[in-house]
């Protein structure tokens, strides 16, 4: 390239960008615009449609659990029970009172089970069941398909042994719930003589009886042979920490706060039964709705607490009644009452002994009608095992009256959004 034609190209006008149209660039300013003034949307405030199903979920006691991160206290139960029934294969025993979550346990139990491959079948027994009315259907879900029963005499455990010896190729368990609801002593006894066949055979099939602690006795007597293919799991009632941890697990998936006093409230009168936990929780934060506030106070607990024993009377109207005539007759005597509440609460019955107190036996004496005495074990225990707490409660409540408030609130105003706190 000459000279010249250097001078030429380095002389030439540079091209340049073309200028923006003046549209464009006033939608481009007012695209930055209103992104540089743009916030994040802030969310609508839950109704209280919204916060009611939350509790419902937070706070079911009407269903067990069915996930571990929800079985406060039990985690050495759950152990045991695994080691027993999936690593040795033992049958299982769980008993223990009632509200005080057998089946929950069952239930992350059988999930547990599941994930390790094991086919686990499930029922609640019936007090009129016989033997063959009880175990036919955990053996026809085993086969697939109604096997062929005898049809001219009952059904025996070494039937079901010849049924299910053929098909076993997996591992079962058998989840038996509210086994204490057969009172037949036969029942029982064919129970546990299949338990004893199947483990001397070690055939892949455990069985796995829920019910309360008179079960235990009832299922071995006659088979004590038996103790030694069977792991058993007592469920007893939770620590206080266990139920502080219900009650925050609940609380943060509804957004809701508990005060000291409430959540000690709350423990002090469930007495370590996770079904009250739940049922005082729910109640007093529906409680809160109503007052179209956030955080669960002592008024709220209370209210709570009363319409909970407001609710049990409806189903049990007797026992109702008559903790309310000995609670209003012996106002002198409440930390007595007390004490048999708590102490059949936590234990599952009391002792004459224990007591050792003529107030005590009075009031006894006044309970007799929702008792079952057992004098030969020296035992009395509340024919309702779940009414120890109510009883608690209705006492709590009577003692606390003045602190409930009794405000009625319409349901239209329900469905308005509840402001956070």
């Amino acid at each position: 390239m000459s000279l010249f034609s250097w001078i030429a190209r380095w002389l030439r006008p540079k091209p340049q960008p073309k200028p923006q149209s003046k549209e464009l660039a006033r939608r481009m300013a007012a695209i930055r615009a209103a992104a540089a003034a743009a916030e994040p949307a802030t969310p609508a405030p839950p109704t209280a449609d919204m916060l009611r199903s939350a509790i419902r979920k937070g706070f079911n006691s009407t269903q067990p659990v069915t996930s571990s991160s929800h079985l406060h206290g039990r985690q050495e139960q759950l152990e045991l029970l695994v080691e027993g029934v999936l690593d040795r294969g033992n049958h299982a025993l769980i008993y223990g009172a009632r509200g005080s979550g057998k089946t929950s346990l069952a239930r992350v139990f059988a999930n547990m089970a599941d994930d390790r491959g094991f086919v686990v079948l499930y029922s609640a027994c019936e007090p009129d069941q016989d033997f063959g009315a009880l175990i036919r259907p955990y053996v026809d879900a085993l086969a697939g398909a109604p096997v062929d029963w005898p049809v001219d005499r009952p059904v025996n455990p070494r039937d079901v042994v010849e049924q299910i010896a053929p098909r076993a190729r997996r591992r079962f368990i058998l989840i038996l719930d509210e086994f204490d609801r057969i009172t037949d002593g036969a029942v029982q006894h064919d129970v546990a003589r299949l338990m004893k066949m199947l483990s001397d055979a070690a055939m892949p099939v455990h069985i796995v009886a829920v019910g309360i602690a008179a079960g235990v006795d009832a299922l071995i007597a006659g088979h004590a042979s038996l103790r030694r293919h069977m792991s058993v799991i007592p469920i007893s009632r939770i620590e206080s920490q266990a139920v502080f941890d219900i009650i925050a697990k609940g609380a943060g998936s509804i957004g809701m706060g508990f005060t000291d006093a409430s959540r000690e409230t709350i423990a002090h009168l469930a007495c370590g039964s996770p079904y009250h936990v739940r049922l005082f929780c729910a109640l007093a934060c529906f409680e809160v709705i109503k007052r179209k506030e956030r955080k669960v106070d002592l008024p709220a607990t209370l209210a709570g607490v009363a319409r909970a024993v407001n609710d049990w009377a409806l189903t049990n109207a007797e026992d109702a009644a008559l903790f309310r005539k000995v609670i209003a007759t012996n106002s002198p005597h409440w930390s007595m009452i007390e004490t048999i509440a708590r102490t059949a609460a936590a234990h599952g019955f009391i002792t004459r002994h224990a007591l050792a107190d003529e107030r005590g036996e009075r009031i006894l004496s006044q309970l007799r009608d929702a008792l079952i005495i057992d004098a030969a074990e020296d035992r009395i225990a509340f024919q309702d095992s779940l009414a120890p707490q109510f009883m608690l409660a209705m006492l709590f409540a009577a003692q606390n009256s003045e602190k409930i408030d009794e405000n009625i609130i319409s349901m239209n105003d329900l469905h308005r959004p509840i402001a956070a706190e």
